[in-house]
């Protein structure tokens, strides 16, 4: 009789184990999103960033790019296209000769892009910052290897002038 207690008792220890790993999985939970609208980008500090592409993703939510930065950089003085950043665009000494990742808004003119930017290839961007951890980049400019600048217009209700300490 003992053996065939501690038999049920294996039984019904997976059963309740298996039971509440369905339960686990089946129901989705709300996570907290990255930054969507509930991010705090600092317009006030345009962060220039040029170099070589490592990859390029263009699934949803977001088109990202991952990119080694130049390991000496100046901003660029021939902003035609972007002329609202000239005058106070910032190179940041901790992103020289780095990856990092630029995630870019989820819209049409950034998809769009896909086939265009190639692993290998350079490009340039001006991101903003997020405030808010984990301070992800957000590019808001863009020039492709063949010259061409693709800029987001306009402000969108997660830009800040500026990061509270």
């Amino acid at each position: 009789m003992r053996r065939s207690n501690w038999l049920d008792h294996v039984i019904l220890t997976r059963r309740a184990f298996a039971g509440g790993l369905i339960g686990v999985t089946a129901f989705p939970r709300p996570s907290p999103a990255h930054h969507g609208f509930t991010g705090s980008y600092d317009s006030a500090r345009p962060i220039y960033v040029a170099g070589d592409v490592i990859d390029a993703s263009f699934r949803r939510p977001h088109p990202v790019i991952e990119m080694r930065v130049d390991a000496e950089l100046r901003p660029p003085t021939d902003l035609r296209e972007g002329a609202e950043f000239a005058d106070i665009l910032d190179v940041r000494a901790e992103d020289l000769g780095r990856i990092i990742d630029v995630e870019y808004p989820p819209i049409r003119l950034f998809f769009n892009l896909q086939g265009r930017i190639r692993v290998g290839g350079r490009i340039e961007t001006i991101v903003y910052q997020n405030c808010r951890p984990p301070h992800q980049l957000r590019g808001q400019w863009l020039r492709l290897a063949d010259g061409e600048a693709i800029v987001r217009r306009g402000r969108m209700q997660t830009e800040d002038a500026g990061c509270l300490s």
